[in-house]
């Protein structure tokens, strides 16, 4: 947590001073991941996951929970377009450009032949909903939360269940699925429903580790595609893409003070959508 992170320049070091694009108020999200920019994962875009920095806003470095954050890695500023709110550009780095990633792995596949499955209906799994409306495919939702089940329908999904297991779909009948959970249960539901020769793309991490039933999957060349946040290019797509509106992150705005109550509300599976924070004014 504290991990997107968007916000305006206050200050400058000296080497900065004369650069317009730095200059004070100029507005930027942040990338998670504080790549190298040299590597041979970087030099081919795919800073997300670079070669050699493991370094990342709110998890290993500090995060966006505080009123002044110092940034040493310009690589990581992203200008925010015009018409993107602070709250709507930090909700990108992450809630919007991991699953808009995910999709983009199999977006070949997705037509409105398609029928996908998107197992967890949190803020991700909501903002996925939004992207995959875009190419026109038949969207079911499922989540054990059926308070999620209005928002669900809302961003474009043709069905909900609290158990796909429980719904009318046969097995081996979906394309593509999205889990969005990533605990053993929510993996045997994408063994069960996904077709042969179907996709099945991990975004979720409830569990550190899973059962995959290889054998099952070769003989129907089952592909399981693993996920992680996404690449600067995409951020500064995704912003794009909820400056057009074609992406409206679900927000709730809470100040600094309200973050205890939160962080047990979120703990005890209340809490839908993204919770942005915003500094106490000094």
């Amino acid at each position: 947590m504290g991990h997107e992170i968007a916000g305006s320049i206050s200050a400058v070091g000296d080497q900065l001073a004369n650069d317009p694009y730095y200059k004070k108020g100029a507005r930027f999200a942040l990338q998670i991941v504080q790549a190298c920019g040299t590597c041979d994962s970087c030099r081919r875009g795919l800073d997300s996951v670079c070669d050699s920095s493991h370094q990342a806003y709110g998890l290993n470095e500090d995060g966006g929970f505080q009123q002044y954050l110092l940034v040493k890695n310009l690589r990581t500023l992203l200008p925010i377009p015009d018409g993107v709110s602070f709250e709507q550009a930090a909700v990108a780095t992450d809630s919007v450009l991991t699953p808009f990633h995910a999709i983009q792995k199999v977006r070949k596949f997705l037509s409105p032949t398609s029928k996908v499955l998107v197992q967890g209906c949190g803020g991700l799994g909501l903002n996925a909903i939004q992207i995959l409306k875009n190419y026109g495919c038949h969207i079911v939702a499922s989540d054990v939360k059926g308070a999620v089940e209005k928002l669900a329908l809302k961003y474009g999904a043709h069905e909900f269940h609290t158990d796909i297991n429980k719904s009318d779909h046969e097995p081996l009948s979906f394309d593509v699925i999205f889990d969005f959970v990533g605990i053993q249960p929510t993996f045997n539901n994408s063994d069960k429903y996904i077709k042969i020769r179907g996709r099945i793309v991990m975004v979720g991490l409830g569990s550190m580790e899973l059962k995959i039933p290889n054998y099952a999957f070769a003989i129907r060349e089952v592909e399981v595609i693993f996920n992680f946040g996404g690449y600067s290019v995409e951020q500064v797509e995704c912003m794009e893409w909820v400056a057009k509106g074609l992406i409206k992150p679900d927000i709730h705005v809470a100040d600094f003070k309200s973050l205890p109550q939160y962080l047990d509300d979120l703990t005890n599976g209340k809490l839908t959508g993204r919770i942005v924070f915003k500094p106490n004014e000094s």
